[in-house]
């Protein structure tokens, strides 16, 4: 199955990440991913705030921009992807694929910021607003974020559209228990979350076009100048 197959390199590509291996790095990294869900937590008050939309909020700060739960998640995978066969069985390959979407994006998310620590580290630097944006332009990676955004885009609209299709909804529904049976609960509750968070929009694009839009904005603002030439700030303090 493509999906399972693509989830695989995923993972493989998550292990080969150098935080794995430096504990200062991996220390900095979790100073970065902090900062980055305050950050997202101010940048996106009204929206979050919304009581429709704080499942929504939830799933984006805990499952795609997740620390060590993502970590959790990872080795949970990594144990059950050999037995992926049944699991073929189960569930159909469309919601697979939108699980593996996610996973990619959640690692996209922590590779990008782990580029931020490694600055961080080497210039023996602080994690604060000023010493972020100053990782964000050293770094350079404005176009590799904007692909994050997309793809974060992709996750919800491939999401949503299986959370609109009862067929779907009920196949993925009926394979619980066989998925907790052999043990497939971590993938399984990961795509389910997602369901979930879903499920109180009247439309996910009330959510996802505007929490993308000002994630477009904050990205060419830190890679712009003033007429000083200093960087535009965030904005979060």
């Amino acid at each position: 199955m493509a999906a399972l197959a693509d989830l695989q390199q995923h993972l493989n590509h998550f292990w080969s990440l150098l935080h794995h291996h430096d504990t200062a790095l991996d220390g900095k990294l979790k100073e970065v991913q902090l900062w980055q869900q305050a950050r997202l937590k101010h940048t996106h008050k009204e929206l979050f705030e919304q009581p429709k939309n704080r499942l929504m909020a939830d799933y984006f700060l805990t499952q795609l921009y997740g620390g060590e739960e993502f970590k959790l998640l990872a080795k949970q995978l990594e144990r059950i992807l050999p037995k992926a066969q049944k699991l073929e069985r189960m569930a159909k390959e469309s919601a697979l694929q939108a699980g593996s979407m996610g996973i990619h994006a959640a690692i996209l998310a922590i590779e990008l910021d782990l580029h931020l620590a490694q600055f961080l580290v080497a210039e023996n630097l602080s994690v604060n607003e000023d010493n972020m944006l100053a990782a964000y332009r050293a770094v350079d990676e404005a176009d590799q974020r904007r692909i994050q955004i997309r793809n974060l885009k992709e996750v919800c609209y491939l999401t949503d559209k299986h959370l609109n299709s009862f067929m779907l909804k009920k196949a993925f529904a009926l394979a619980k228990g066989t998925a907790y049976r052999y043990n497939f609960q971590p993938l399984y509750d990961f795509i389910d979350t997602g369901f979930k968070a879903m499920k109180p929009l009247k439309s996910v694009s009330h959510f996802i076009e505007p929490f993308c839009e000002r994630e477009k904005e904050i990205i060419d603002q830190v890679h712009a100048s003033d007429n000083d030439g200093n960087p535009v700030a965030f904005n979060v303090s």
